[in-house]
């Protein structure tokens, strides 16, 4: 698809929901956001639903009560709209239950994404950019090319956002000169982005920090220091008082490390394990990713693989520890 079709869709419909990946980041609330003030600036009748409920980082795109998870009422919603915009998924059943929802009513999708689909490519239809830093740089292009006066300061913050959190606060290799541009424009529009970003990396919780120090205290290096990885389970999370999403960002952090060139988080899920793979440039870890099931960026990738932990994690790290020394 290109912008106009993309556009000619929205016309078409008009009860539309958005939705993005369980577990929802910056980029999927940021772009969830965006689009949603759009949709509304068109006169839509709209709304944002998930499988997960809004990250606490992210409270503060949500003082309007826009985000909704997936129960009675918001399944109603999905049953009887035209569309759905899925924004930032590569796998269609990383939607969760919705997906079953979809595919149960046969709701056309559209997909708006920068990742690699997976074999589960089973939208209606899609606009893929993996040139993109993120899905928000595929929707501020979209609207300059199609609908430019639409873009205001509530859709600038949505657009922002999944920029900053998705480039790493413009650090990662997938920061362009729009990112920038985009950032520029948003100081122009008059968003106080040194208060977004308070709200979003320095307003850690207390069980943050305490499940950080626990992490920190059982890290592991192999590879003569180029892979740290480390293990999570609901237990330690429990110790703190912490919830799922205190381990948001945990494996950026490590790849900080002097000399390390790749971290690997492993979450044991009782009989699933989560897997985050973060690289500094030097080695691929989507390809890793692919092999446990997963996919992602380059740089930046993910799995959720079923099996016992011990084993799932012995795997991976074999691949892992292969790879990186295959490339010395």
């Amino acid at each position: 698809m290109n912008f106009s079709s993309i556009k000619s869709k929205i016309d078409e419909n008009h009860k539309i929901f958005i939705t993005s990946h369980i577990n929802p980041d910056g980029d999927s609330m940021g772009s969830a956001y965006a689009m949603f003030k759009y949709l509304e600036f068109l006169g839509k009748d709209c709304m944002i639903i998930n499988h997960s409920p809004v990250p606490e980082t992210y409270n503060f795109l949500n003082k309007e009560n826009i985000f909704f998870e997936l129960d009675g009422e918001s399944a109603a919603f999905i049953k009887n709209a035209d569309l759905g915009l899925v924004l930032d998924i590569g796998d269609f059943y990383r939607m969760g239950d919705l997906a079953y929802l979809v595919e149960e009513n046969e709701i056309e999708t559209l997909s708006i994404d920068h990742h690699i689909k997976s074999s589960n490519d089973l939208f209606s239809s899609e606009y893929i950019d993996t040139n993109a830093c993120s899905v928000g740089e595929i929707i501020y292009s979209f609207l300059k090319e199609v609908d430019k006066t639409a873009i205001d300061k509530n859709i600038m913050l949505g657009i922002y956002v999944a920029v900053l959190t998705d480039t790493g606060s413009f650090r990662h290799s997938n920061t362009t000169d729009l990112s920038h541009k985009i950032a520029v424009e948003a100081i122009k529009m008059g968003l106080d982005i040194s208060k977004i970003y308070q709200d979003i990396y320095e307003n850690s919780s207390r069980s943050r920090i305490k499940l950080l120090g626990k992490v920190i205290d059982n890290l592991n290096f192999d590879c003569g220091g180029k892979l740290a990885w480390f293990a999570l389970n609901h237990d330690m999370i429990k110790e703190v008082n912490g919830t799922k999403h205190d381990f948001d960002g945990f494996t950026d952090f490590f790849r900080g490390i002097k000399g390390v060139e790749v971290s690997v988080m492993l979450y044991d899920l009782q009989g699933k394990v989560r897997m985050s793979f973060r690289s500094k440039g030097n080695f691929k870890v989507n390809e890793i990713a692919k092999k446990m099931g997963g996919g992602g960026h380059p740089f930046a990738a993910a799995a959720l693989v079923e099996g016992e932990f011990a084993d799932v994690k012995t795997t991976v790290l074999n691949l892992m520890s292969t790879y990186i020394n295959k490339e010395k």
